[in-house]
């Protein structure tokens, strides 16, 4: 009993130990950018992003810009800006401006594993411009950090975004044999963004930017579809708009000789629409072989490109290093550029009803 007795007491005395932090009091940072200092290279300009509840249910974005060596720095010089504490605990958006990316993101993204506070799901992306600009403009009423998320989230649910998130980011990063790549962000203007494409890295910092028109043949290369649309100018100068489309790849090596890999793509979808006249079984064996072209020719321009930059976004080496016994990375790697890469398209139409 006096055992019970005592453990109980201890409780009490280490429930008085913990910081209480209530949420009214509070500024929580749900976004956060990173830009060059202007006035110093070796200087990081970081910008919080809270969103303020007003009683009358309206957003109001709230932002704090502040200079430093290092994220954990900014933070503690912003927070001698505020009337409250600003905590990360709720961000769900980090802003990269591309010449911060360029430099590399090794030094930025170790804070992120390292605090226990910041939850997985939160989105990185890359910007041709200030994030500060970006983080103050007006998108929605519903607040910057979380328009710009959904933005994110709905194009890989239902776009042409690979999956993306900081859990996925952490283990590209920092595993060989896959290249890292990040959503790109366009300001339209004061009230519109875009997704304008992906950056791609190469030894953790970007070199390229793969434009918007490219990313339905990326997805295919390195994620499924299980929903999503896609239109295409037909050689008849006619036009067809698939939905619906599900998809998934497979990786075949030869076995007498591993420099040659297949990558297999198989797609399924419904036409939505199409321009023409008369859709019947004659052109829709016309359209599924043009499309299976397209696909192939797109995504073997994609993969002979990786590989004259010596990249590797896609995880060819990650797929290497799971099918060869004492994979050595380095000499892989070396010769990841010769390998003979072969995609095979099969696009299935199931249905060009009037229901769809």
């Amino acid at each position: 009993m006096k055992k019970w007795i005592c453990i109980i007491c201890c409780l009490f005395i280490l429930t008085g130990c913990v910081q209480k932090r209530i949420i009214d009091e509070l500024n929580i940072a749900v976004a956060t950018g990173f830009d060059p200092d202007t006035s110093d290279e070796h200087l990081l300009k970081t910008t919080f992003l809270m969103e303020v509840f007003n009683k009358e249910m309206s957003v109001e974005n709230k932002t704090v810009t502040t200079t430093g060596d290092l994220r954990r720095e900014t933070l503690y010089k912003a927070n001698r800006q505020s009337p409250n504490p600003i905590v990360v605990g709720g961000l769900r958006l980090t802003l990269y401006n591309i010449a911060i990316a360029e430099r590399g993101l090794t030094v930025y993204v170790d804070a992120y594993q390292r605090d226990a506070s910041i939850g997985k799901r939160i989105y990185f992306a890359t910007t041709d411009s200030s994030t500060e600009e970006i983080l103050t403009g007006e998108y929605g009423p519903q607040g910057n950090g979380t328009f710009i998320s959904d933005l994110i989230e709905h194009n890989v649910d239902y776009g042409d975004l690979p999956k993306t998130n900081l859990t996925l980011f952490m283990r590209d990063f920092y595993q060989e044999g896959k290249d890292i790549f990040l959503p790109h962000i366009k300001k339209i203007n004061e009230q519109e963004i875009e997704l304008a494409g992906i950056s791609l890295f190469k030894d953790h910092a970007a070199y390229k930017i793969l434009p918007s028109n490219k990313l339905f043949y990326f997805k295919l290369l390195v994620d499924r579809y299980s929903r999503g649309d896609f239109s295409i100018d037909l050689p008849d100068g006619q036009k067809v708009a698939i939905k619906s489309i599900h998809s998934n790849h497979k990786y075949k090596l030869d076995k007498k000789d591993p420099t040659n890999i297949t990558i297999k793509i198989k797609v399924q979808g419904n036409i939505k629409e199409y321009s023409g006249n008369n859709l019947d079984d004659k052109k829709i064996k016309e359209i599924t072989n043009f499309i299976n072209k397209k696909i192939k020719n797109e995504c073997s321009a994609l993969i002979q490109s990786f590989q004259e930059d010596n990249a590797d976004p896609i995880g060819i080496g990650k797929v290497y290093s799971t099918k060869i016994r004492n994979f050595d990375y380095k000499e892989w790697k070396k010769g990841y550029p010769d390998l003979n890469i072969k995609v095979d398209a099969k696009v299935i139409i199931l249905d060009t009803g009037a229901s769809i």
